[in-house]
């Protein structure tokens, strides 16, 4: 693979602390819903294989998902790199799009600092090498302007949908739970 590096690096906000958020991420199954379901048709996980539980270094999953302005699909391999709760959680990606399409190396990179109202998330994909890359991302303006505007438009709403759901998880887990009045009267005799 030739030396192509690129990289872009973005940070939402969240509600949810840096507990909540990592453990949302170290869920790989959780993927399946802020980067699938709940993304837009043109860019989203469409299946992913992932063992149950938590993500540990050297954990092993694997993903198709679509690509923007495109009838291909990525098909992914990732290794687990760093799983350091609650602070950072990355993974190195071997992706393909065929025999004779695109095939890259990225790092996805999440960071996580608490904040007063929650956490910051800070996702950095670095584009380590590539081969047959799609035209329109090795053309001098397009491949720049994909890289600058094209990728943090697909990407930011899926930290969003990150941060959502895993400020979702806290109100889940503070919800009250309601006990049958005749359990309690019950439980006084």
């Amino acid at each position: 693979m030739s030396k192509q590096q690129r990289a872009v690096k973005i940070s939402v906000l969240s509600r949810a602390t840096s507990e909540a958020v990592y453990d949302v991420l170290a869920d790989l199954r959780s993927h399946l819903v802020w980067t699938g379901s709940r993304q837009t048709s043109m860019y989203h996980l469409e299946a992913l294989e992932a063992p149950a539980g938590p993500a540990q270094v050297g954990t092993v999953f694997s993903s198709t998902g679509t690509i923007p302005m495109s009838v291909r699909r990525w098909h992914d391999r990732s290794v687990v790199k760093v799983a350091d709760r609650p602070r950072t959680f990355e993974y190195l990606t071997e992706a393909s799009t065929g025999p004779k399409g695109m095939a890259a190396r990225y790092s996805h990179r999440y960071e996580l600092v608490p904040t007063d109202s929650g956490s910051r998330i800070t996702y950095t994909l670095t584009q380590l090498d590539a081969t047959r890359s799609l035209l329109r991302l090795v053309l001098p303006v397009v491949g720049g302007m994909s890289w600058r505007f094209g990728i943090p438009m697909f990407v930011r709403p899926a930290l969003r949908n990150l941060a959502a759901m895993a400020e979702k998880e806290v109100a889940a887990s503070r919800a009250p739970v309601s006990v049958p009045v005749s359990t309690i009267q019950m439980q006084e005799k």
